[in-house]
């Protein structure tokens, strides 16, 4: 189904291969796991397969690569993604439309099938990513795991010959991570669908048995090898609560008729790191946004450092705030990477204290050497790192992180969790909204737990999973088992 030979990569006005001298074969119905470091090249190998790496890149290119039979560095896109779907890293990338029903047939409409089969294909699709409450909301009101689940059913409904995930999971909650893996398993023994998933988290892949291959600096280090087996999870012992840092009295909000949060009581205090998680729509990123008074509570109040939110403008908050967008694009404004994680301490005007902070943490992301480079240079992983670094090199009091580990490999994200582990034994507050079991245990004093805009409880970490298994949250569970 595929063959690549000898494929070498460099992106335009770069000397160094993203990829080098890839060779590698994968059969029809094969399901394949291809894993390392961020920016090791999987992302630019996904594109290669999907016939999009020169079309939208351009940039220099040695070797061979076909698929289906089908030259996929030469011939056109539309040619290639007749026999190939790619779910990107970013959802937002590859939408075309305004809402749920016309992204997923879109693609259906272009190769002019009948209205009703359009239909019932659509149907399915959003049944089998359990979508089909979202089918007539527009795109930009989903959650980022919505938007995920959506990108997923576009590529799904078009019955490709293989399909391509960058990180699928990376937006979304356990629950749905497990049900789609299996789906996706089921689909291609049933009708020997070629699956290739670019993934750092394994545990809810262990149980399909995939051929696993590592990357690591554009190469392939390791073929057919064997996704190692479960840990046990890790335990911490909670921190004692210091002052209280923030806090919400029944805070609600309300998008138009959808209530995403009601009548939520949290308190933030010092000295703690706090994981916040439920199912994707549960009302996690807006809760976030509530925080840093980027949403006006439509009932309820939320206090931050001693003052109701109404007293503090957003730009005043970001000096004792850094607050971290689920979208890693959503926050580059500058035109390198320095500047980006030198900008909000410009603004503040404390770029002394921020300089050599920012230059530490560069350093320890592995983006010492892109100080030059367009921050849309970087892969989705760097970007996201780059992210956390423009946001806490002037070492605010509170940190508020939605997904903070999105595409990054187990190395970045022990050092971004040990960094704001770090902020909290200093005295300072954390809210991360995460999706991965095993990093709450490890990291977290508490669990929040919301489902459908409500807190569930708020409880330690090892209770906070025990009272998941009385719940019957079960997917979440099997993370905390199965994380890699």
């Amino acid at each position: 189904m595929i063959e690549i030979r000898n494929l070498s990569y460099w992106y335009e006005n770069t000397t160094q291969p993203a990829l080098v001298e890839i060779t590698l074969e994968i059969q029809e119905g094969e399901f394949v796991v291809l894993t390392g470091p961020s920016g090791c090249g999987k992302s630019t190998l996904a594109l290669a397969i999907g016939g999009y790496l020169i079309p939208q890149f351009g940039g220099r290119v040695e070797g061979t690569l076909r698929v289906n039979g089908l030259d996929a560095l030469s011939s056109p896109p539309y040619q290639v993604a007749e026999a190939v779907g790619l779910v990107q890293q970013n959802p937002e990338n590859q939408f075309c439309t305004l809402t749920v029903a016309d992204e997923i047939a879109f693609g259906l409409e272009n190769r002019c099938l009948p209205p009703k089969r359009i239909q019932e294909k659509l149907s399915w699709a959003l049944e089998i990513v359990h979508a089909s409450h979202l089918r007539d909301r527009p795109l930009s009101t989903l959650s980022g795991g919505e938007k995920q689940k959506i990108a997923i059913a576009s590529m799904l409904v078009a019955d490709p010959r293989v399909l391509i995930f960058d990180e699928p999971t990376s937006n979304l909650d356990p629950t749905a991570t497990a049900a789609i893996f299996k789906v996706l398993d089921t689909i291609r023994r049933e009708l020997a669908i070629t699956i290739i998933v670019i993934e750092h988290k394994l545990g809810f892949l262990r149980r399909f048995h995939p051929r696993l291959i590592r990357m690591e600096g554009g190469r392939i280090i390791e073929d057919a090898g064997q996704i190692p087996p479960a840990q046990p999870p890790t335990f911490r012992q909670p921190a004692p609560a210091g002052p209280i840092l923030a806090s919400t009295q029944r805070l609600g909000h309300h998008y138009g008729p959808h209530q995403a949060l009601e009548g939520i009581d949290l308190t933030l205090y010092g000295g703690q790191l706090v994981a916040v998680m439920g199912d994707n729509g549960s009302g996690k990123t807006t809760l976030l946004r509530s925080l840093m008074g980027l949403l006006q509570p439509s009932t309820g109040e939320v206090w931050v450092l001693g003052r109701e939110m109404r007293q503090w403008r957003v730009s005043e908050l970001a000096r004792h705030v850094g607050y971290l967008f689920q979208n890693p694009d959503h926050q580059l404004l500058a035109n390198t990477v320095w500047d980006e994680a030198i900008l909000l301490g410009r603004n503040l005007q404390i770029l002394k204290e921020v300089i050599p902070r920012a230059e530490h943490l560069l350093q320890k992301t592995g983006l010492g050497s892109r100080r030059t480079s367009h921050p849309f240079q970087l892969s989705y992983g760097e970007k996201r790192r780059l992210n956390f670094i423009s946001v806490t090199a002037h070492k605010p009091q509170i940190v508020l992180a939605d997904e903070v580990l999105i595409g990054q490999d187990p190395q970045n994200a022990a050092y971004l969790m040990e960094f704001l582990r770090s902020i909290a034994d200093e005295g300072g507050s954390v809210l991360l909204a995460l999706h991965d079991p095993q990093v709450a245990l490890r990291y977290a004093d508490r669990v929040l737990f919301l489902a459908q805009g409500k807190l569930l409880f708020d409880a330690p970490p090892q209770k906070a999973f025990q009272t998941l298994a009385q719940l019957g949250y079960a997917a979440y569970l099997e993370g905390v088992k199965g994380s890699a």
